[in-house]
């Protein structure tokens, strides 16, 4: 008899404990799992479903198209509130929080987005609703509350280029902090979405970049150093920066 009821105890145990409930206060303060399959060296960029939701997987008549040609442009007045982000970056970079500064008051927000969690012991549509909101949704209404107009997030790819003489083309490929042969060049890629926080309207470019040349040292290598990728991205965000005020207001 002792041993029956032992045996429910323990089994009541586990299913309790894999199936627990916590408040959202107290998710928030615990701890992260150890055994996390992300890793921290890893960085998460943003994507376009984090950004512009689930319009790019739908079915789209040539009369939503139409009712969208047909939409009021937003702006972005000189001066209004905005909220900056990095895809991938806790915060935007120095630089274009300066550059951008110089045209919009700014607050800026992490570009990495919390990925869905695994199904759970919760009911359905309890509580995963709200934990798994769509990142731009959550960010209009965080823009929302403090008031900013819209939210500018842009994506960044540093990139050396070869000259390859027999198609006499460049070839490009990303940056990862090696040596670069002589006749090399280096151009900073960037791309930017602005979202209207009222009515969620977005817009999607990429503004011409900057190539920079690299002189060739004697030993034939030429390591890039902080200067040259300094110079590049100074040059690069203030024109990003012009774009979008030029754009938008």
């Amino acid at each position: 008899m002792n041993s029956k009821v032992c045996l429910i105890l323990c089994t009541s145990l586990l299913l309790l404990a894999g199936c627990s409930k916590s408040s959202i206060d107290a998710r928030k303060t615990g701890a992260p799992r150890a055994n996390s399959a992300t890793s921290k060296n890893v960085v998460t960029q943003l994507t376009d479903k984090d950004v512009f939701g689930n319009e790019a997987t739908l079915a789209v008549s040539e009369e939503d198209i139409q009712d969208a040609l047909a939409g009021e442009p937003f702006s972005v007045p000189l001066h209004s509130q905005v909220i900056l982000v990095q895809s991938g970056s806790k915060a935007p970079e120095t630089q274009m929080q300066q550059e951008m500064s110089k045209y919009y008051q700014i607050a800026t927000f992490a570009g990495i987005p919390d990925r869905p969690k695994s199904a759970s012991c919760n009911k359905p549509g309890a509580e995963s609703g709200s934990e798994n909101m769509n990142y731009m949704q959550a960010l209009r209404y965080i823009a929302a509350k403090g008031r900013q107009k819209a939210i500018i997030v842009y994506w960044d790819t540093l990139q050396s280029g070869k000259y390859d003489p027999v198609t006499k083309t460049t070839v490009w490929s990303d940056y990862r902090n090696d040596s670069l042969a002589d006749a090399t060049t280096l151009r900073y890629l960037v791309r930017v979405a602005v979202t209207d926080v009222a009515t969620g309207e977005w817009a999607v470019w990429s503004p011409v970049n900057y190539e920079y040349s690299l002189l060739p040292a004697l030993n034939g290598q030429t390591p890039a150093t902080e200067q040259q990728l300094a110079q590049l991205k100074q040059k690069t965000y203030a024109a990003v920066a012009k774009d979008i005020a030029n754009r938008f207001k």
